[in-house]
Formats: C-alpha cells, sequence, structure tokens
C-alpha cells in the first residue's frame, strides 16, 4: 500500500500519519508500531502537518507537533492518505 501523502496545498510542507487509540490518544513513534500489533483500545490514524517542518511556519492548516489536524480519525492509514490526498477542483 502507498502511504505517500501530497505536500500541503498551502506551503507544500511534509504531513505525516499519527497512529491514535479509538479515542484520539496519539501515540509516539516508539510506541506506534507496537501499538499497531496489539491496539488494546482500539486504533485509529491521524493526520499532522508540524508548523516547523518543511516551510509550514506560516501555513493556515499547520499544528504544533505531535498534535493531529483537524478532528477526523480514520479506521486505516489508507482512508488518511486518501483524506489528505483529495483535491477539490480549482483549489
Amino acid at each position: 500500500m502507498d502511504d505517500e501523502l501530497k505536500p500541503c496545498p498551502f506551503c507544500g510542507g511534509k504531513a505525516v500519519i499519527l497512529v491514535s487509540d479509538a479515542e484520539g490518544n496519539i501515540k509516539s513513534d516508539d510506541e506506534a508500531m507496537e501499538y499497531e500489533k496489539n491496539p488494546w483500545s482500539g486504533l485509529g490514524y491521524q493526520l499532522a502537518h508540524d508548523y516547523d517542518k518543511g516551510g509550514a511556519e506560516e501555513c493556515p492548516i499547520a499544528n504544533h507537533p505531535g498534535e493531529n489536524v483537524g478532528c477526523v480519525i480514520y479506521d486505516t492509514r489508507k482512508e488518511a492518505v486518501t483524506a489528505w490526498n483529495s483535491r477539490k477542483e480549482g483549489r
């Protein structure tokens, strides 16, 4: 499966997928792989676009490191990738 996310449409910065439990508690990079193997409290995926990466300092949708963009918790990585990579015509 291709987890490649397009650059941010506002600043060209890099987005990432965060692993969380079903309640939205984000797992650290160290915890994420292990938690995906044994998700004892549900498994979800969230999008993040850190303001300090890739020129996003003035991006209107960038977030603080370790926080998600928006409020959606996706059931699969593929859903998160599809949501981020979708672009409306003329935007």
